[in-house]
C-alpha cells in the first residue's frame, strides 16, 4: 500500500515528536508540525495504521506504537541523558538508542522473567555480556499480532536457556543473533529515522536489509 507525501510526513513528524517530548503528541499539535488540517492529520494516521507503519489503540487515531518507540510501558526503558522513553522488546530499544543517538542506557529482563539487566551503548558501542536475542515470531507474522510479536522477542544468556525457555511457555523456537549484531542492524535499520525524512521500505527493500545483515535463513522470509 502506497503511501502519500503527506501520510509520510505525518509520520515522520510524529517520530521526531516522540523523541523530542518522550511521548505523543496531540493530534492538534501533530497536525500543526505536519502543515496540515486535524482530519487531513487523522486520516492520514489511519492510512498509516492500514500500512502498518505504526499501531494505533483500536477504534481511535491516537497512535499505540510507533517503532522503535511504545507509547505505553513496555519490557524496555530506554534513558539518554535526562530523557527515557519505552520500547516493547529489546530490539526497539536498541532501535531508540540508533534514532536517538547519544550514550543509552537500557533497562529489561532476561527472557522477559525474573532477572534485570542493563545493557549500554557508550560512544556507538554496544556493551553487554555476549548475550544473545531470540527472536520467536517471524518476520512475515509481526504484523498479525505486532505487540505479541515483540513481547517474543527477548534476550537469553545461552541458547540452552532459549530452549528451556520455548518449552516452558510453549513458545516457538525462532532465530537466534548475537546482540552485537541486533545493534548493526538497528543502527542500519533505524539510524536515518529522525535524521532523514521518513518513508515506508518496500518488500524488496526490507529483504536487501535482510541480506545486508545475513539474516538469510527461512525464519526471515517476508513470504
Amino acid at each position: 500500500m502506497a503511501l502519500t507525501q503527506l501520510e509520510a510526513r505525518v509520520r515522520g513528524e510524529l517520530t521526531k515528536s516522540i523523541a523530542e517530548l518522550e511521548h505523543a503528541p496531540s493530534i492538534a499539535e501533530l497536525a500543526s508540525r505536519s502543515g496540515c488540517s486535524i482530519g487531513e492529520c487523522e486520516a492520514a494516521l489511519t492510512a498509516l495504521g492500514r500500512a502498518n507503519a505504526l499501531l494505533l489503540h483500536p477504534g481511535t487515531t491516537r497512535p499505540w506504537v510507533v517503532h522503535p518507540f511504545a507509547l505505553s510501558p513496555g519490557s524496555c526503558w530506554v534513558e539518554i541523558g535526562e530523557k527515557g522513553w519505552w520500547a516493547n522488546c529489546l530490539y526497539c530499544a536498541l532501535g531508540v538508542a540508533s534514532a536517538v543517538g547519544g550514550d543509552a542506557d537500557i533497562f529489561t529482563r532476561i527472557g522477559g522473567e525474573r532477572e534485570s539487566i542493563e545493557v549500554q551503548i557508550r560512544d556507538g558501542e554496544l556493551i553487554a555480556d555476549h548475550l544473545l536475542f531470540h527472536l520467536s515470531t517471524p518476520p512475515r507474522l509481526w504484523w498479525d499480532n505486532v505487540i505479541h510479536a515483540c513481547a517474543s522477542f527477548q534476550p537469553f544468556r545461552a541458547e540452552d536457556d532459549v530452549d528451556k525457555w520455548c518449552r516452558r511457555h510453549d513458545l516457538p523456537k525462532g532465530a537466534i543473533v548475537p546482540l552485537e549484531r541486533m545493534w548493526l542492524f538497528a543502527q542500519d535499520w533505524y539510524g536515518d529515522y529522525i535524521r532523514k525524512p521518513w518513508r515506508k521500505r518496500s518488500a524488496a527493500e526490507v529483504a536487501e536489509v535482510f541480506e545486508r545483515h545475513d539474516f538469510t535463513s527461512t525464519f526471515w522470509s517476508l513470504e
